[in-house]
């Protein structure tokens, strides 16, 4: 128990936290922008999957920031893509994200076997870069507690501190702008601001491209600083996870921010525990963030239910 304690309060098991936190992040935030709009985007699974294989690919022929951009423009085609077969075409918006899931699937095995040259598992033979991480070394110098907020601060990725920004950008998008305020009001209850003139559609497809672009970023962190290289299937679920908890957050960005938090230390916590506990199956570490994800849905749930009965009550 002593270990375990000394694991989690270390600036080592905070960084870890950061590093599991920041695609989910990202990946919620894609999924509250479409939630918002109206349009739930079920397809950030596939959408992180099939930007982390792009951002791989990229990266073995140009910068990195080149393989980031790619990865968000690929994300971002599949969320234009979404919005035409869903709004143009008529087709449920859950069926066709789904159908991107099963695309991403087995898509990007059989895109990662042509660029690898017959691998259908990992990438390692590709010579893929990594997104750099910030070195804040100089923090070193501050009395008394420099040395304690270099550890905790510095060699994030530099996608971690981009996904913070994001989190108050999109508070402040949301809630100080028109954009913001037609996007919530088309998600709530579309008639009105198509009685006002706001092009509803317009919006939704903007928001589908927008989760997209956050889903892209997702992506490029796992598969270029999380794990520097390509893995099939290795979202491993979290786009469902994000989904969650864009539930748990009560469909707003800070709320967004303390659920991926949540649930990115539950995921840092899988990575600790086995070497602590060396006695405890493989297959139940794994399991801890979707366990943690059921239970913060039916909380999410009891808590809806609830509110529900007061107000019918009232």
């Amino acid at each position: 128990m002593n270990d375990l304690l000394a694991a989690i309060f270390s600036t080592g098991f905070f960084v870890t936290i950061v590093r599991t936190t920041t695609p989910l992040l990202f990946a919620t935030l894609g999924g509250l922008i479409s939630d918002l709009a109206g349009a739930l985007n079920v397809a950030l699974e596939g959408m992180m999957l099939i930007a982390a294989l792009t951002a791989v690919v990229v990266s073995v022929y140009a910068p990195w920031y080149v393989a980031v951009l790619a990865a968000v423009a690929m994300a971002a085609l599949f969320g234009a893509l979404m919005a035409f077969f869903h709004l143009r075409l008529k087709a449920d918006i859950i069926l066709v994200g789904f159908a991107v899931n099963f695309l991403a699937a087995g898509g990007t095995v059989f895109a990662l076997s042509i660029a690898t040259g017959g691998d259908k598992g990992t990438s390692s033979n590709l010579a893929s870069k990594a997104v750099p991480a910030i070195d804040l070394s100089f923090l070193d110098g501050i009395p008394l507690v420099g040395h304690v907020l270099s550890g905790l601060l510095s060699g994030h990725s530099l996608l971690s501190w981009l996904a913070l920004l994001t989190v108050f950008g999109l508070w402040y998008f949301l809630y100080h702008m028109p954009q913001g305020i037609w996007l919530r009001s088309v998600g709530e209850y579309p008639a009105a601001p198509e009685a006002a003139g706001i092009p509803v559609n317009r919006i939704r497809v903007w928001a589908l491209v927008a989760s997209g672009v956050l889903s892209g970023l997702a992506g490029a962190q796992l598969a270029m600083f999380n794990y520097v290289g390509f893995t099939r299937d290795m979202t491993n679920g979290r786009g469902f996870i994000a989904l969650g908890a864009v539930l748990l957050g009560a469909r707003h960005p800070l709320g967004a921010l303390f659920a991926a938090l949540l649930f990115g230390m539950f995921e840092a916590l899988s990575v600790v525990l086995p070497s602590i506990f060396t006695w405890i199956p493989s297959e139940i570490v794994v399991s801890i963030p979707f366990a943690v994800t059921i239970v913060a849905l039916l909380l999410f749930s009891y808590r809806a239910m609830k509110a529900r009965q007061m107000l019918g009550g009232a």
